[in-house]
């Protein structure tokens, strides 16, 4: 929390910023890459990929590989943080969950996040927190609200939702928790060996008959899922996770729906009602609340 104060503007404003516009675009390119291949290979790729892009910065920076306590440690949080978060969120896609609800329905994680670290002796929240909680949900409501179309939620990709809410939470409070010994790249390095070997096997089981229809479209989509979000969003959640309150920062994973909903305006020309925007400056207020 000092070191919150200490880094000033940039690290308080600047920083979480960034990563609101860089996780956020992963479910627009979701909606992308998601018609070119099955969910299980999409991220077979994205995974294999991204474990390539951090062994090349690992060698460049010659960092040394961490502790054995300290692998199982990130394999672990990237079987919560990554296979499941991407695993549940893209499966629901999949199956016809449009991407704004599930990206409301993952933006509860400040919500899970607040109830888990109450009933727990390492936090308590004030009363200003909770309703900045609360608000916070409100807004995320309005915004994505009008995104909900009259097809009613199956099951299935609810509960993939809802298993990618819980992976994304718990892996961020376990993340936070077990500290390991070692480098950012080397250790996140290990988080996605986890996602590559997970879903490589699901693929293998489940998808073994489709195929990837590659394309210009699917390469520039896979790639930015890489870069834009699988290094250069997670680095930054790590970076955050390090040096501030659990509580604040899942709380700006509450502003994800709302950047969300304004790209698909921008990308898909989906409009922008009264509600929406009410609901932006309503999920504006409860990030405040929490943070202040």
């Amino acid at each position: 929390m000092n070191m919150t104060k200490k880094g000033g503007m940039g690290i308080t404003f600047f920083v979480p910023m960034v990563f609101v516009l860089l996780w956020s675009t992963g479910f627009i390119a979701a909606k992308f890459t998601i018609a070119y291949a099955p969910p299980f290979k999409l991220l077979f790729l994205r995974g294999l990929l991204s474990c390539l892009v951090f062994l090349v910065m690992v060698l460049i920076a010659r960092v040394k590989f961490p502790p054995v306590k300290s692998i199982i440690e990130q394999m672990k949080a990237g079987l919560l943080m990554h296979t499941l978060f991407l695993g549940g969120c893209f499966y629901a896609i999949n199956q016809g969950m449009s991407p704004a609800l599930v990206a409301l329905i993952t933006g509860l994680q400040p919500i899970l996040t607040a109830i888990i670290l109450s009933f727990s002796d390492q936090a308590s929240m004030s009363r200003m927190k909770w309703l900045g909680v609360v608000v916070g949900f409100v807004g995320v409501c309005l915004v994505l609200s009008p995104s909900k179309t009259s097809n009613h939620v199956e099951l299935i990709p609810l509960i993939s939702a809802v298993l990618a809410l819980v992976g994304v939470t718990t892996g961020a409070l376990y993340q936070k928790k077990v500290n390991s010994t070692g480098h950012i790249l080397s250790l996140t390095f290990f988080q996605y060996v986890s996602l590559t070997l997970v879903m490589g096997i699901l693929s293998y089981f489940f998808e073994s008959d489709t195929v990837v229809a590659w394309s210009l479209s699917f390469i520039a989509g896979l790639v930015w899922l890489v870069v834009g979000v699988s290094v250069s969003a997670i680095l930054l959640l790590i970076y955050l996770l390090k040096i501030g309150e659990a509580t604040k920062v899942t709380t700006y994973f509450y502003l994800v729906p709302v950047a969300t909903a304004l790209e698909a305006w921008l990308f898909f020309a989906e409009p922008i009602t009264m509600g929406t925007a009410v609901g932006m400056l309503t999920t504006i207020i409860g990030m405040v609340l929490v943070i202040i």
